[in-house]
Order: structure tokens, then sequence, then C-alpha cells
């Protein structure tokens, strides 16, 4: 996944989180936040954020990349968001993040945005984790289990998406982003305005 600098700078912070294996396991002794690994629109933390109705919690601190094999990403028409299928090939790839410490309720906002057209499924999901040496920048692969949406009907139709990331850029400059952006700032005004 590129890292354009022009990108939200809380999708660049989210791009370039690395866990530790000590941070890993805090992390998924969560109880009732089973991870999610998503791959469109809610790998910008902004609409993940608009998306769980919480625009308090830093949502990038929970994130790092991730990607799944066996399968590929297609969109329903040129300007949709992607949707996961899954392949009889094992080198196929599907890049984007995953999500720890979503809670049950979180989740289930997640299941009413994505689930209209998709299923929610069990993935095996690889993430790098940052090895602590002194000196050193050493990553190890780690595989997780998490939840993810995919798409579950026929292909037809579908037109499979180039490369391995859905590229964000056209997405970023739609009304539909740029109202979610306005609506947080809303709310931040709001609360900052009840406050004083």
């Amino acid at each position: 996944m590129e890292c354009k600098p022009w990108y939200p700078a809380d999708y660049k912070q989210a791009l370039h989180n690395t866990v530790t294996a000590e941070r890993l396991m805090e992390l998924l002794k969560k109880p009732n936040c089973a991870p999610r690994f998503v791959y469109g629109v809610l790998m910008l933390p902004t609409v993940l954020k608009y998306i769980i109705e919480d625009q308090a919690v830093d949502i990038t601190k929970s994130m790092t990349r991730a990607c799944i094999s066996g399968y590929k990403l297609h969109q329903i028409s040129p300007r949709s968001p992607p949707v996961a299928v899954r392949t009889s090939n094992p080198y196929d790839t599907v890049q984007g993040m995953l999500v720890f410490g979503l809670d049950v309720n979180q989740r289930n906002l997640i299941y009413d945005f994505e689930g209209g057209l998709m299923n929610l499924v069990d993935a095996r999901v690889q993430i790098w984790l940052k090895d602590s040496l002194p000196g050193h920048d050493i990553r190890s692969g780690q595989m997780i289990d998490a939840g993810m949406f995919a798409w579950l009907d026929s292909k037809e139709g579908l037109t499979p998406v180039e490369g391995t990331a859905w590229p964000l850029d056209g997405f970023l400059k739609e009304t539909f982003y740029e109202n979610i952006v306005k609506s947080q700032r809303r709310i931040i005004l709001d609360t900052w305005g009840r406050l004083s």
C-alpha cells in the first residue's frame, strides 16, 4: 500500500504502525474484541471512526498493515469500494489493515455497514511485528485469526482490481469522504464548545 504525502495524516500514521510481540499479546488478550481485517474505505481511520460512532478514540494506535492470501480484490462498478473474493490461488493477496480493540457494539456497526453485500468470514491474516533489539529494526511475520467481510456470491459482473491494494485516491476526492471529515470537525467543535 502506498503512503502518498497528501494522504490524511491519520491514515499515514496507521500505515506506519508496527506492533511488538508484547503489544500484540496485550491487544489479543482484551476480552470480546476480536480483530477485524479491513481493506476498503474502513482502512481510513476517519471513515472507521465515523462508522463505529466514536470520534474520541485514537483508532490509529489500534491499526497495523496486514495482508491475507487466497483472496483477490474486485469492484462491482468502477467507483465502488472493493470486495474480497476467495480464489483457488494461494498467491493471490489482499493488502489492508488489521484493527484491534473493537468492542461488540463497534463490530456490529461495521457489520451493519459491510454486511449488506458481503458475509463475515474467519480469516488468517499476516502482520509484521517489530522486534525489540537495541540498535536494530527487525521485523518478523505473524499470523493472526481475524474476521473479515468477503464476497461469497458469483464473480460474474465483477471487475478485478489491479494490484493487491485498493487505490484510495479517487475515494479521498469524493463528496462522501469530504462529508465525513466535515461531520467529524462539527462533532469536535461542538464538544469543545460544551467544554468551554
